[in-house]
């Protein structure tokens, strides 16, 4: 971030990270961040599926959730500008283990993403199978 960029002129756009998954950002004048991610696994029918985002952003650190709540889990990312368009960011992602006691200690999933601002390069990975993403890697 340069001396003189402010947190929104840094992070709103859109980025992509090295699972080829893009996140839609855009930040109000109080940091408040809104927009939306998209999967980039291969989906169902061979499309990717956009999910709701929210978060606030701080000089030049920030967070924000995203709602993958239709398959049962939600993942918050933390991080913080650390190159001139790229961000690393660590997320922990949480599974509804539908109160079921037994589960529970395996329902939070811990990684780290880099993210490089731009949109990705084509609309589907062909990569492996990722924790970050839960719509491909059941928890239970």
């Amino acid at each position: 971030m340069t001396m003189n960029a402010t947190i929104k002129e840094t992070l709103a756009g859109v980025w992509h990270n090295q699972h080829n998954s893009q996140i839609h950002l855009e930040i109000d004048e109080s940091g408040k961040i809104a927009g939306y991610f998209l999967n980039g696994i291969n989906s169902p029918g061979g499309r990717s599926e956009s999910y709701p985002l929210t978060g606030f952003a701080r000089g030049d650190v920030f967070s924000f959730c995203v709602d993958f709540s239709k398959h049962g889990c939600m993942t918050t990312w933390v991080g913080q500008i650390v190159e001139e368009r790229r961000f690393q960011a660590m997320w922990q992602m949480i599974s509804d283990v539908h109160q079921n006691k037994d589960l529970c200690w395996k329902s939070t999933w811990i990684g780290q993403d880099t993210f490089e601002f731009g949109p990705r390069e084509s609309e589907i990975c062909d990569q492996p199978c990722s924790a970050s993403y839960p719509l491909y890697c059941s928890l239970i």
